[in-house]
């Protein structure tokens, strides 16, 4: 896998992402309300069935922990899919866990690190967070890399490039802001009516996020096929003005 350092504005990253999305939003839009969905209702239930219990978080935090690793793998799987033109689908989000205890795994192991790092400092913390971000696409990509392989491969490939990830995502901000008013809102309505459905207020306010999520994964797919290499600058160039950027 080959290494660059990501040169392109985060205008043409997003411009790319729009462009991969362009007459798949809808599929994309279902895609994310299954893998929110499927991640987010069953722990809610959890705390609701046994709500008042003291295992009751228990239960639903180890619920997220399996599947996470899993259904995140499966939608990045179909994100490459789409920005990769190839055939998506959104049984996709459901493919990672064909590779469940690996996936498992990677996940456990990077947390594992960053929050050696946090136990330093905040911010090493930060910085291990997008030294190993890459991990699951390399994950896809390389079936046959060990857990600490794909983690390696991660840190080469973000070497240079953690500070253009950190601003591709904070260029998302003023999307992330409107979609999480509903979710507050929701979310503080639930809670206060009674605490055991705050889960299920988290996922009800989370319905703007299923258009949100597909541009910022399918954008950060961009980010890691210009940085290993799979794009180059005049494809990049030509593809980004396809679409102005609307902000």
């Amino acid at each position: 896998m080959n290494q660059n350092i990501v040169l392109e504005t985060c205008k043409n990253i997003r411009a790319l992402a729009r462009v991969s999305l362009q007459g798949k939003w809808k599929l994309a839009v279902a895609a994310t309300a299954v893998y929110m969905v499927a991640l987010m209702l069953p722990a809610a239930i959890l705390e609701i069935i046994f709500s008042g219990k003291e295992n009751a978080a228990l239960l639903s935090g180890l619920y997220t922990f399996l599947v996470a690793a899993p259904f995140t793998i499966g939608y990045d799987i179909f994100c490459l899919n789409l920005f990769r033109r190839k055939e998506c689908e959104i049984a996709q989000v459901f493919y990672g866990f064909e590779r469940f205890f690996k996936a498992v795994g990677l996940y456990f192991v990077m947390g594992l690190f960053i929050c050696l790092w946090l136990l330093v400092f905040i911010i090493p913390g930060f910085i291990a967070a997008y030294r190993y971000s890459q991990a699951f696409l390399i994950m896809i990509d390389h079936p046959e890399y060990g857990i600490l392989q794909c983690l390696a491969e991660s840190k080469r490939l973000m070497t240079g490039n953690k500070m253009k990830l950190f601003s591709l995502e904070v260029s998302f901000i003023g999307w992330a802001i409107l979609a999480s008013i509903p979710m507050a809102a929701i979310s503080s309505f639930f809670t206060f009516n009674a605490v055991a459905l705050a889960s299920l207020g988290s996922l009800l306010g989370s319905i703007a996020y299923f258009w949100l999520s597909p541009y910022l994964c399918v954008a950060s797919v961009a980010f890691y096929e210009i940085a290993n290499g799979n794009l180059r600058p005049g494809v990049i160039e030509a593809e980004a003005t396809v679409m102005g950027e609307e902000n």
